[in-house]
């Protein structure tokens, strides 16, 4: 299955740094944070990657190349950034996420979430795409999306639109997505939430599937937006490598 991978920010939030190097090529345990996102993907089945580049698009290029262990990775260049869902589009426009369904993460995200019942949500009927969320703690703040009693997309924002409606959850930036998804991004600029998630749930046509997962039950999850967000990703990785090595000793005891 393709992966495709949203690469393409200016990370002005980690300003100057990434005046000079890609957001995604910032380290997170000593390497690029994008070779986590590639490592979980592979794990989960991926077997080719495709990314989109436009800030600094030739220094990400050159760090990553044409292959990660020995999986190939093919290039959507944006000589415009587009967003996160006009990166989709373009990329299939161009040929490069096949005819079948694929995965899509973004580049600036640590998970380890196990990513079956993500897919297998995309087999749902008349569901474009399935989206991993988390409870959303803080909705003021982040875009809360709202469920149906189906686990369907209800709403985008704002309040409890009904009173069987699950959440608020927070998209985690994982979705399994079939080629239908394309069709209804808008051409140029576009932004999944607004754009595309948006129109769906006002039309209640039933397209996205959200699926839920839990912490730390089902793993974790960060986004690495921020400074802090990363710090913290560090610190969990680091809390959880202490955590494993007493128990690896044990086992060879």
């Amino acid at each position: 299955m393709i992966a495709f991978v949203l690469a393409a920010g200016f990370g002005t939030r980690f300003r100057p740094e990434t005046l000079t190097r890609p957001k995604s090529l910032l380290p997170l345990g000593g390497r690029p944070i994008l070779f986590h996102v590639f490592d979980h993907l592979l794990g989960e089945g991926a077997d080719a990657f495709v990314v989109n580049a436009h800030h600094l698009a030739e220094e990400l290029r050159g760090a990553v190349g044409e292959s990660y262990a020995g999986v190939p990775v093919a290039w959507s260049v944006e000589e415009e950034i587009l967003g996160t869902a006009g990166g989709i589009r373009r990329a299939q426009e161009r040929g490069l996420l096949g005819s079948g369904a694929f995965l899509v993460a973004n580049g600036d995200v640590l998970t380890t979430f196990p990513l079956g019942r993500l897919l297998a949500g995309r087999h749902e009927p008349g569901v474009v795409s399935a989206l991993a969320v988390v409870p959303n703690g803080a909705p003021s703040v982040e875009t809360p999306l709202w469920a149906d009693a189906k686990g369907r997309l209800a709403a985008v924002g704002g309040e409890r639109p009904r009173e069987d409606a699950t959440g608020p959850w927070l998209f985690t930036g994982l979705q399994a997505a079939t080629p239908a998804l394309a069709a209804r991004i808008p051409a140029g600029f576009s932004e999944l939430a607004r754009d595309v998630l948006g129109p769906s749930a006002r039309s209640r046509d039933g397209a996205f599937a959200l699926v839920p997962y839990r912490m730390p039950d089902d793993g974790l999850f960060f986004d690495l937006g921020t400074r802090d967000r990363l710090a913290a990703a560090e610190a969990a990785r680091a809390s959880r490598a202490a955590l494993a090595a007493p128990a690896a000793r044990a086992s060879s005891d």
